[in-house]
């Protein structure tokens, strides 16, 4: 998980963590602002200075990081933080209570070419507990959130619509059952998938209200399937 580089760079910054050869653990602290008006995040160190804006927030947290065993749900090591209610609208994943650091369609800028471990801290781990901090105080996220599971890849291939993440959101959608069972024919009927279209998640209301980023993520997928002639399991 971690080359020399993020040893040393891990030493120099937190040298209160233990750091093994496929896991980190220990507490940090930090201070961080975002600015929902542009977007933007920073983590506010010493001599930082603070351009940014929004709310400002300070924390501190007992957290893990793993290698995963199972990658089934994501190839990005497992963060785990204690003393945090591991739930859903937290963002924790429900199978092992690792946190939900990153959509897994979005995980290859963390992995290629190969996985870059300082960036990941930086620009997920940090943010990530930045938003349980937030929420806390909110009791909502600060940015966009996607929606769990397979409704959330929908949205975030929404976003990047290309021929390979078309297949990976195949290959994560179609693994769901419940989910599956409601996407695959509108994938397969000969009609267009019109906004009235029950959405997929439990709630079933028009997918155009629910989850219009869903919706523009199907009708992309569907496109795919017909031009490069995808085929659906």
């Amino acid at each position: 998980m971690l080359t020399e580089k993020d040893k040393a760079w891990l030493s120099k910054k937190y040298p209160q963590f233990e750091v093994k050869a496929e896991k980190i653990s220990g507490e940090i602290e930090f201070t961080a602002t975002y600015n929902e008006h542009t977007e933007r995040f920073l983590q506010i160190e010493e001599n930082t200075i603070d351009a940014v804006g929004g709310v400002r927030l300070y924390g501190r947290f007992k957290i893990r990081i793993e290698v995963r065993n199972d990658i089934s749900h994501s190839k990005l090591p497992a963060l785990f933080v204690d003393e945090i209610e591991n739930v859903p609208d937290r963002h924790f994943n429900q199978t092992d209570s690792s946190g939900c650091t990153c959509n897994p369609l979005e995980e290859d800028e963390f992995l290629q070419p190969e996985f870059q471990f300082q960036r990941y801290f930086r620009e997920l781990v940090i943010p990530f507990l930045y938003g349980q901090l937030f929420f806390t105080e909110k009791r909502h996220w600060p940015w966009f959130e996607y929606a769990h599971g397979g409704v959330g890849s929908l949205e975030a291939f929404s976003k990047n619509p290309t021929l390979e993440k078309a297949k990976e959101c195949l290959q994560i959608i179609s693994q769901e059952f419940l989910l599956w069972k409601k996407v695959k024919p509108l994938l397969l009927q000969r009609s267009n998938i019109k906004g009235h279209t029950p959405c997929p998640c439990p709630k079933h209301d028009h997918i155009r209200r629910c989850h219009p980023h869903t919706l523009k993520g199907l009708i992309k997928l569907k496109e795919f399937i017909l031009l490069e002639r995808i085929l659906v399991p």
